[in-house]
């Protein structure tokens, strides 16, 4: 048996944690996937609400009738 190549191995499929370094990059990345989709559809959805509200305000927008909204 090699001991180089069992830690090798350890350290390949195990000790995968420890070795992360936090930076400001891993940070960003970090955020921007966790928080950029959530803003992404907050906006695009709030905007198209907005739209919608401000048609029917000005009475070129008739509400379709639904039982489910």
């Amino acid at each position: 048996e090699d001991p180089a190549l069992i830690r090798w191995a350890y350290a390949k499929s195990q000790n995968v944690y420890p070795t992360f370094r936090p930076t400001p990059t891993t940070s960003f990345l970090g955020a921007a996937y966790a928080l950029g989709p959530l803003l992404f559809w907050f906006f695009v959805l709030k905007a198209d609400r907005d739209r919608k509200e401000k048609r029917i305000q000005e009475g070129k927008y008739e509400r379709p009738f639904s039982v489910f909204f």
